[in-house]
């Protein structure tokens, strides 16, 4: 049975996504990816999002430590309204097909935090998140996420020159759109 308006079953999309989340979880659970991510675990948590920086947004280190993304995969930096500290992810779009109603499957890795930390409650698990270079720098400083006040500049705010500003990284496969 069809979704209403769509020209593909429920079956069909949770098929897809499930196959294309296998590919997440073959890439993520690979000996040299999480030697890497012990390695960046190993770190204070103020210094991993510089690591990611320049080690999980960077091809060449990633190759020269032997790890291969694998085609149509994308570790980008992200965040959420939740404001939990969100380190980076590992993302795969789903074919054009489906994207009327999912564009993409992920993996997000987060900083060590406890679950009392980030909210639960409606009106600030899903506040509008940090600008992700914005968010960066507050890690890195040990700055609480959560004692930032809303305000819309901190959202669009860019930080020129910042070694956190560049945010994602493209693949061949899947140039990011800025």
């Amino acid at each position: 049975m069809n979704y209403p308006g769509l020209n593909y079953s429920k079956n069909e999309l949770s098929k897809v996504m499930k196959t294309n989340y296998d590919d997440l979880i073959n890439f993520i659970t690979d000996p040299v990816f999480q030697k890497l991510f012990s390695e960046m675990m190993s770190l204070q948590p103020n210094e991993r999002p510089m690591f990611v920086h320049k080690i999980w947004l960077d091809d060449s280190e990633l190759r020269r430590r032997g790890l291969k993304v694998p085609e149509g995969i994308l570790i980008q930096t992200s965040a959420f309204g939740d404001r939990r500290p969100t380190l980076f992810c590992v993302k795969k779009f789903l074919p054009e097909k489906y994207h009327d109603s999912w564009e993409n499957v992920n993996w997000t890795f987060n900083n060590d935090f406890e679950d009392d930390e980030v909210p639960f409650d409606i009106e600030n698990s899903w506040r509008l998140p940090l600008a992700v270079n914005v968010q960066n720098a507050l890690l890195v400083n040990d700055i609480d996420l959560q004692s930032i006040e809303d305000d819309h500049d901190t959202y669009s705010q860019k930080l020129d020159g910042s070694d956190l500003l560049k945010s994602q990284k493209q693949t061949a496969a899947n140039p990011v759109q800025s």
